[in-house]
């Protein structure tokens, strides 16, 4: 059964284009599944395939609903919990359906599945899963009046006024939907598009454009306080909740990082399988259409700049870049766009706490968008921030691409029932307003028809770099005699896989076991080198650590040497003194 939501409003700012929040207006996806039917399948699929899957409850949402972390892997010579894994997170944005269904087609792939190639990676490999990070506003979608949502459930004093959820959202039009609503006002800075009646768009003064209107999220004044529907629907938004460029000033990310059970549970889960070595997470930015940026720090007027590292390594970059021509090729071969615009990710998310605090190399994805429009024009796509915050300047202005104009005209096309049309409405004070824009969801949420080749792609890019994660070995090892019983032991330690062992950042944050080359002498071995490991922070494919050791021990007598680091596996030999090894 899926529960009702009340009637309040995402807060989206007020420098917005119709366009941010925006599926199918007329119907909400049908074959999009909630929350409550996720949950029945992950706890069928543990039970008909207990050999590769088991499920873990990891908290509990604001709400009270579960949140699940799936271990996918199969039998094996080493424990899943050691082995290089993968984690791959979904919908902690919680208006993100198409990233919960990228995560069930990924589990429902890896538990039924009879390949060699999947066998094979799950014999060696572990597959973390959380497909439904953010359960309280995943049922959105399915609640009428039907309305983005980001907050778990609860109420804020987004506007520090004292009151809390006092002026949410209302549907002016009775069509089921919350969309947007447009007052004329010179002092506002928003237009008409002269291109594009359908679409408001920002005034470009330096253009010699003005504002005519003002843009809200469709309702009326209710706390008559002169601002409408400032107060948002839910509480605290966990995707802004995480430490990494924790949004200090931002109402919607909490009092502090950490204080939603959703983030500490998922900060928990992370930190307590140290094999995590990538990770994934399925949200609204694209990371491989759009190279990362970092973010900026927050900095109190007098105080000295933080530390914090804030911009993707180098290196890293590197490593995107190599994941990223892969992962078009295999969008183009599907038939999808693999040059349309992507967003950045936002401040306090998941995506930047899993990369700069927990330091592994990490994608967000957003699995499907609207393809680039094809004209001469400079308004093709438009690279936003978050669908929550983005400013609407006017991108004929601004030189930028358009990713709402490509929306718009993907829709129009495609699903012409989620632009709504601008209708004429009073408010109970007698203000007249114009109420409509694009569809929630929208953007986010094509059919699941449409849907299908995106997400076949995210699964095999999944598999692909599952199968690219580093795995120690040992390359050689020798024995020479030194006489009198003294052995001069040498090994050499590298990694299978096309990726290094740690992220660049890692390196810097210290946080991460670094690869240890050690040996242990057998019984009646003693070692005569006071070090018996060799140390390094980082193995790339072409790298290699190496140890010498001497000892004396008895010919026939053996000595291991060991290879390993939390994330990238572990490798194990024993020698014998004076025998060929």
């Amino acid at each position: 059964m899926v529960r009702p939501f009340k009637k309040t409003a995402l807060q989206l700012g007020i420098g917005l284009s119709f366009g941010l929040a925006t599926l199918t207006a007329a119907a909400a996806n049908p074959d999009y599944r909630n929350f409550e039917t996720i949950e029945k399948q992950i706890q069928a699929f543990a039970q008909k395939h207990p050999d590769r899957i088991k499920v873990q409850v990891i908290g509990k949402s604001s709400g009270g609903d579960a949140l699940y972390f799936v271990q996918i892997a199969g039998a094996g010579k080493v424990n899943p919990n050691k082995r290089p894994a993968l984690f791959v997170g979904a919908n902690i944005a919680g208006f993100h359906h198409a990233g919960s269904e990228a995560a069930m087609h990924l589990i429902e792939t890896l538990a039924t599945s009879k390949e060699k190639k999947v066998e094979d990676l799950l014999a060696n490999r572990t597959i973390y899963v959380a497909p439904v990070l953010n359960p309280d506003a995943h049922n959105a979608l399915f609640a009428t009046p039907r309305q983005l949502r980001a907050g778990v459930d609860g109420k804020l004093d987004r506007d520090l006024d004292g009151l809390i959820a006092e002026d949410g959202a209302d549907d002016l039009d009775g069509n089921g939907i919350i969309t947007q609503m447009r007052i004329k006002d010179l002092s506002g800075d928003m237009m008409i598009d002269p291109k594009d009646p359908r679409r408001m768009i920002k005034a470009d003064i330096s253009k010699g454009e003005r504002g005519t209107h003002r843009v809200y999220i469709e309702g009326k004044d209710d706390d008559k306080d002169g601002i409408y529907n400032e107060d948002g629907i839910g509480g605290i938004h966990p995707d802004r909740n995480f430490p990494a460029g924790f949004p200090v000033a931002d109402t919607s990310a909490g009092s502090w990082p950490g204080v939603l059970s959703e983030t500490k549970s998922i900060m928990d889960a992370v930190l307590a399988h140290k094999n995590i070595a990538m990770a994934v997470v399925f949200g609204p930015a694209n990371q491989l259409l759009s190279a990362p940026t970092g973010f900026e720090r927050i900095t109190p007027p007098g105080a000295t700049p933080a530390a914090e590292a804030n911009k993707i390594e180098a290196d890293d970059l590197k490593t995107l870049a190599s994941l990223s021509e892969g992962y078009k090729k295999s969008l183009e071969q599907a038939g999808l766009d693999n040059k349309r615009s992507a967003k950045q990710t936002g401040k306090g998310s998941l995506a930047n706490w899993l990369y700069f605090h927990y330091g592994v190399q990490t994608i967000e994805l957003d699995v499907w968008g609207a393809p680039s429009t094809k004209a001469a024009t400079p308004e093709n796509t438009n690279s936003g921030a978050n669908p929550a915050t983005r400013p609407n300047p006017n991108p004929a202005a601004t030189g930028k691409p358009d990713s709402e104009k490509d929306l718009l005209n993907y829709l129009a096309s495609n699903a012409p029932e989620s632009i709504i049309a601008w209708k004429a409405v009073k408010l109970p004070d007698g203000t007249e307003v114009e109420v409509g824009g694009i569809a929630p969801y929208a953007e986010y949420a094509p059919s699941v028809k449409v849907l299908e080749p995106a997400l076949k792609v995210h699964t095999n890019q999944i598999l692909e770099w599952g199968g690219k994660l580093a795995q120690l070995e040992i390359l050689e090892t020798k024995v020479v005699a030194q006489g009198n019983d003294v052995w001069k032991i040498s090994a050499v330690g590298g990694v299978q896989g096309e990726l290094p062992t740690h992220s660049k950042l890692a390196t810097r944050m210290r946080n991460k076991l670094p690869v240890r080359l050690e040996m242990r002498p057998g019984q009646g071995v003693t070692a005569l080198t006071l070090n018996r490991a060799a140390t390094v922070e980082r193995l790339e494919p072409a790298t290699t650590i190496k140890g010498e050791w001497l000892v004396k021990g008895s010919k026939g007598s053996t000595v291991d040497i060991g290879l390993w680091t939390s994330q990238a596996g572990q490798a194990l030999t024993t020698i014998t003194l004076g025998k060929a090894n």
